[in-house]
């Protein structure tokens, strides 16, 4: 447990620590790439995708991608 004041960054960690966070992480990506593929759209579903893309890019002044998976 960090008794520091403010949040932590992943790099503060010990090495041990990281080690196991980085473990972790690869176990989740390795688990949601089992689970999910990239959607298939209808080009109606395509067109509300980008159209929603680009209100958020406008309202937060961000380039905003949006990206649609399904599960298996």
């Amino acid at each position: 447990m960090c008794h520091r004041s403010g949040k932590p960054s992943a790099m503060e960690l010990p090495p041990s620590c990281r080690a196991a966070a980085d473990r972790m992480e690869q176990a989740l990506k390795a688990e949601d790439a089992a689970s999910y593929t990239t959607a298939k759209l209808s080009g109606t579903a395509t067109d509300t995708l980008t159209n929603m893309e680009k209100q958020l890019s406008r309202e937060l002044g961000k380039d905003i991608i949006l990206v649609a998976y399904e599960s298996r």
